[in-house]
């Protein structure tokens, strides 16, 4: 991919330009004129490391035109195409950068530096203002992202518990109802952690049925088995002897008192 053609320096195309970048969006024409010089032009071919993790902070980049990677080594955070910005925020703190950011095209870029935004704030105090709109918005979106991040570990640790119930017995299957409803993976691993822990349930309760058949069978055959011992014995034999007895007794005399 080449980039297209740089600006004319304080072209209306340049200004149109700068009002679709966030930091400037909401700044006076004035204050637009003023920083269209102080911005330097950088075309950076595919590939290439613009900002590095850990350096100080001494400028921002806008990007004209291109794609570039926000990451941590392998750890992608973001991509950012044109009208957006980095390095603006360890621009104003002087903190080391806390991210690497690397083209992943050819990239043509507008560099601010440090000493030129700091006068440029001082002679236009609307520049600040933009910037701090713009840093109040990354703080609105990364205490939503705690929030969401919260709810998320909440509900994945619902997820450890069911498990937990499963393998005390005391899974309800409503447990991760709430969990099931999310659309991404954590739904859907709720969701087949419900359907297995049905099928577990399923099987257990066809496994207690068959415990107990079996326990009546064995408790059946016991008593078959204790009966035939009894029936071998001599005491028994007796008792059996003794009962034909009584009834030829019983029978010769009911025929006697005929």
């Amino acid at each position: 991919m080449q980039p297209r053609t740089l600006f004319s320096a304080q072209s209306p195309a340049m200004m149109a330009f700068l009002r679709n970048v966030s930091v400037f969006n909401t700044l006076p024409d004035s204050a637009l004129t003023e920083i269209m010089p102080l911005l330097r032009p950088i075309m950076v071919p595919a590939g290439t490391t613009i900002v590095t993790k850990g350096e100080p902070g001494d400028c921002m980049y806008i990007i004209v035109d291109g794609k570039v990677r926000v990451h941590d080594g392998d750890l992608l955070f973001n991509y950012l195409c044109a009208h957006e910005v980095f390095g603006e925020i360890s621009l104003l703190d002087k903190e080391e950068r806390s991210a690497s950011v690397t083209s992943e095209v050819d990239t043509l870029l507008y560099r601010l530096d440090q000493p030129a935004l700091y006068e440029l704030m001082r002679r236009q105090p609307a520049v600040a203002r933009g910037i701090i709109q713009v840093l109040s918005g990354y703080l609105r979106e990364l205490a939503r992202d705690m929030a969401d991040d919260f709810a998320y570990m909440q509900q994945f640790a619902q997820v450890i518990q069911a498990a937990q119930a499963v393998e005390a017995g005391t899974y309800q299957e409503d447990m991760l109802d709430a969990v099931a409803h999310r659309p991404d993976a954590l739904g859907q691993l709720a969701r087949v952690f419900q359907q297995m822990a049905r099928q577990v349930q399923a099987r257990e309760s066809q496994l207690r049925q068959q415990v107990e058949a079996l326990q009546i069978r064995i408790d059946k055959g016991q008593y078959t088995h204790q009966a035939e011992l009894i029936a071998e014995t001599d005491y028994f034999r007796d008792l059996q002897r003794l009962a034909r007895n009584l009834r030829q007794e019983r029978h010769l005399h009911t025929g006697l008192s005929r």
